[in-house]
């Protein structure tokens, strides 16, 4: 029980270690103020057939980018046929259910240009609208920031952290057509940043949803999902019943400014992440373990 208890301590420090870098690197898309007149091709993704996009359609016609054209991805239809008609210089997959602000096509093709990427995926700034919805949705946010520095995403190239957030990701078209992304991620230069207010997402999609979100963080692995699961949730658990509040005092001061630097970071209420953490936790719990059920199902029916 005492190693359980020091692998959680040491793992508490690690990822508060992991979201002060985060904090201080800032890792957000900018405002750089440049404007440019290249094509870009924005694909926007429909959840069910007929799907609503006029908040995501409106908020693209107010933009300050015009050489754009929109293309639609119904259910059923394969990415690479849609990908194929785009004629834009650059690919921007959009989900339906965002929305996007002033400035954020031109800052993402001068990132793209100045750090030569391959692909940028936007982390979407949330807006949540009730109580149920607050308890789950910081969830993949919270995961996010406290597990990998993601400044240096770019220069390790993970692709799992990639596809961390697929609600908004900006392609240069030709290394996309050249299957760099799919087959030499090594070889393409990737990143993973905050919205920053230029992305926001409205989304009832779930709670299976949230989980599969939260199980891809962790690359759909099973296994290093259910070490973090086990260290997060019960390593505090069994700290409060087996130690006097005095020794508390650490743990309890980590998990506190951990919540207040990503509240920070993903412009949320820092009061009310810090009021639902035991909730948002156990949520955590419940969303993670029925995510991974399905995948180990999915896997051994895959193997029959």
């Amino acid at each position: 029980m005492i190693l359980f208890v020091y692998a959680g301590l040491i793992f508490l420090v690690l990822r508060f270690s992991v979201t002060l870098f985060n904090f201080l690197s800032n890792p957000k898309l900018g405002y750089y103020g440049k404007h440019y007149t290249d094509k870009v091709s924005i694909v926007i993704f429909s959840a069910i057939e007929g799907d609503d996009h006029s908040q995501l359609l409106a908020s693209i016609k107010e933009q300050d980018y015009k050489e754009v054209e929109i293309l639609v991805k119904e259910p059923g239809e394969k990415i690479s046929d849609i990908a194929a008609l785009a004629t834009g210089k650059y690919l921007l997959f959009l989900k339906g259910k965002l929305s996007i602000s002033k400035g954020l096509i031109n800052n993402l093709i001068y990132r793209a240009k100045v750090y030569d990427l391959a692909l940028i995926s936007l982390v979407p700034n949330r807006k949540f609208n009730g109580f149920f919805e607050r308890c789950i949705y910081p969830l993949n946010d919270f995961v996010l920031m406290n597990i990998f520095p993601m400044r240096l995403i770019r220069l390790i190239n993970i692709p799992a952290f990639f596809v961390a957030s697929q609600p908004c990701m900006f392609f240069n078209a030709d290394k996309y057509r050249q299957n760099l992304i799919s087959g030499n991620q090594a070889k393409a230069k990737m990143e993973l940043l905050q919205a920053n207010g230029f992305v926001y997402l409205e989304d009832h999609s779930g709670m299976s949803s949230v989980g599969e979100g939260v199980l891809r963080i962790f690359g759909n692995n099973v296994f290093a999902a259910s070490i973090y699961l086990l260290l997060v949730t019960f390593c505090p658990v069994v700290m409060a019943v087996n130690f006097d509040p005095v020794f508390l005092a650490l743990p309890v001061g980590l998990i506190f400014l951990t919540r207040v630097m990503i509240s920070f970071l993903t412009a949320q209420n820092q009061m009310v992440n810090l009021l639902l953490h035991p909730l948002q936790i156990l949520m955590l719990v419940v969303v993670m373990v029925k995510a991974m059920a399905i995948r180990v199902l999915t896997l051994t029916r895959q193997k029959k």
